[in-house]
């Protein structure tokens, strides 16, 4: 039987899309967002990258469905994000359009979101690596 070989790029891009992910539960639920309504597209999105790049990270697929799974798991990824980054809107517009008091915890948020959002784009860079990646079976 032959042994699988996890992929360190898939284990990255996992880690990366759960700390975007844990960074994006962190500032709804808490903070000066407190109260507001988790997004159901970006938790979607997100959850399904994961379990994807944990499939890729296993290295348990070869060829097509290789393929497959990191085609899912950017377009995962990138859906995520971008509603992500477009509930943040309204924070980077009071911080920089409208400078004239606004909170504390409101800057928190927005600086805590950019870090989410980093936290994306380097599962994106991951997955993209991986797909550049030699595929050894």
């Amino acid at each position: 039987m032959k042994q699988q070989k996890i992929s360190v790029t898939g284990l990255v891009a996992v880690l990366a899309a759960l700390v975007g992910l844990a960074f994006y539960l962190v500032t709804t639920l808490t903070g000066y967002l407190t109260g507001s309504t988790p997004s159901p597209l970006v938790l979607v999105c997100s959850v399904a990258a994961v379990l994807l790049l944990a499939v890729l990270a296993s290295g348990r697929t070869t060829g097509g469905v290789r393929d497959l799974v990191i085609l899912a798991a950017g377009f995962c990824l990138i859906a995520g994000m971008i509603f992500f980054a477009l509930g943040r809107t309204s924070l980077a517009a009071d911080i920089y359009f409208i400078p004239v008091n606004y909170p504390a915890s409101e800057e928190t948020a927005f600086q805590l979101s950019l870090v989410g959002i980093a936290g994306y784009l380097v599962a994106i860079l991951a997955d993209l690596v991986a797909a550049f990646s030699a595929d050894k079976d």
